[in-house]
C-alpha cells in the first residue's frame, strides 16, 4: 500500500522531475506530490529540517502521507548519508502518518538515468535527437554519472534538461533499473510501503 500524497525535499530541479516521475509510476499517476527544490546538497543539509514543516498542511490544510529527503551520496556510503540526515531531525516530530523517510541516490540520481538504453533512445528521438543503442552496464559504479549521461545526451544531439530527464524517467522499464541500479529497490520499498 503506498501513501497518497508526499512531499520531497531534493537539490535541484532535475532531482524534483525525476523523483516526481518515480514515485508516480511506483505508486499512482494521480499522487500528491509537493517538491521542495534546495539547490545543492548543502542547503538540503542544512535547511531540511524547517522545510519539512511545509508539508504540515499541505493537503487542504492537512499533512503529506510521507516526507521523503532525497539526495546524491557521490561516493560516500548511502546509508551513512542517510543516518547523517536522520540525526538532523532526531527528537523532532512532525505529524506525518508514514513519517519522514530518508534516501540517498549512490553517487548521483543521473546513474539511474543511464540504466536503460531503450527508455533514453525513445526520450532522446522524440526530442530530436539520434537513436541510442547502448548505455552503461553499471551506472551506480560510475564515480561521475551525471558527466556521463551529459557526455551521452551531447554525443547523441539531445540537451541535458529536467524535461528530458523526467520522459526518460517516465519511460524507463523499472525491471531494467533494478536490476542495473542495486540500491533502487530501497528506494521502491520505501516509497511504496
Amino acid at each position: 500500500m503506498s501513501a497518497g500524497s508526499y512531499g520531497i525535499i531534493v537539490e535541484g530541479d532535475y532531482d524534483s522531475a525525476v523523483f516526481d516521475a518515480l514515485i508516480r509510476r511506483l505508486t499512482s499517476p494521480d499522487v500528491h506530490i509537493k517538491p521542495l527544490v534546495c539547490r545543492g546538497k548543502t542547503n538540503l543539509m542544512k535547511e531540511f529540517p524547517g522545510l519539512l514543516r511545509a508539508f504540515e498542511y499541505e493537503v487542504e490544510g492537512n499533512p503529506v502521507e510521507m516526507a521523503i529527503v532525497i539526495r546524491d551520496a557521490d561516493g560516500k556510503d548511502p546509508r551513512v548519508v542517510e543516518d547523517k540526515m536522520r540525526m538532523k531531525i532526531r527528537g523532532r516530530n512532525y505529524p506525518f502518518p508514514l513519517n519522514v523517510r530518508f534516501y540517498a541516490v549512490p553517487q548521483a540520481m543521473d546513474a539511474w538515468l543511464l540504466a536503460d538504453a531503450g527508455a533514453i533512445s525513445a526520450a532522446v528521438q522524440g526530442w530530436g535527437g539520434k537513436p541510442v543503442t547502448k548505455s552503461h552496464d553499471d551506472p551506480e559504479g560510475l564515480l561521475d554519472p551525471k558527466e556521463w549521461f551529459r557526455k551521452l545526451l551531447t554525443d547523441h544531439k539531445a540537451g541535458y534538461t529536467a524535461e528530458l530527464c523526467r520522459e526518460i524517467a517516465q519511460k524507463t522499464d523499472l525491471q531494467v533499473l533494478s536490476q542495473k541500479c542495486r540500491r533502487f529497490h530501497v528506494f521502491a520499498e520505501l516509497v511504496d510501503c
